[in-house]
């Protein structure tokens, strides 16, 4: 029966790990760590601490990396809240879009829905709620695509690490 709560408590932080990946206010990377270690210590997988350690060190680096990553995009060109919110909208939104084509057997439809769920989706978002900024529309376009690429650039830098994980984890287990 504990074995049950801890599987739960471990599946509970990869699920916000995985959220993580693509909203910017949930800690993914600490949840993932705080699966793993909840795997070595509550469940008795072995896990190395050398691995842990690893997937640590990834953990911090990803969210050291994005924060430098969106810096230094913003530099680049500069973007408002409110492209940060039309990505992250995008990103749910189209989230909810992935899972419910995942059903489907075509393969051609599950791409599409990926792609236009985590890019296109985002970027249209961005470039809408920069559009209301009192931009025009070139550089509205210019900060959507800004605020695009550092939002995918976070998410797959957060995606490695819980992919990573959730190998480490599930393999081992």
């Amino acid at each position: 029966m504990l074995t049950i709560l801890w599987w739960a408590l471990v599946a509970l932080c990869l699920c916000l790990g995985f959220l993580g990946c693509f909203i910017n206010k949930v800690p993914g990377p600490i949840a993932v760590v705080i699966a793993t270690l909840l795997a070595i210590l509550c469940l008795d997988i072995p896990i190395s601490w050398g691995t842990f350690a690893i997937i640590t060190a990834l953990a911090v680096a990803s969210m050291i990396v994005s924060k430098l990553l969106v810096k230094m995009v913003k530099k680049l060109q500069e973007y408002s809240k409110r492209a940060t919110w039309g990505t992250t909208i995008g990103s749910i939104i189209g989230l909810l879009l992935v899972w419910g084509s995942s059903s489907s057997d075509s393969t051609a439809l599950f791409v599409t829905m990926l792609i236009v769920g985590f890019i296109v989706l985002p970027f249209t978002l961005a470039f809408l709620l920069e559009l209301t900024n009192k931009q025009g529309a070139p550089m509205a376009l210019k900060c959507a695509a800004s605020a695009t690429c550092a939002y995918l650039s976070d998410t797959l830098l957060k995606l490695a690490v819980f992919v990573y994980a959730v190998y480490v984890i599930f393999q081992l287990g």
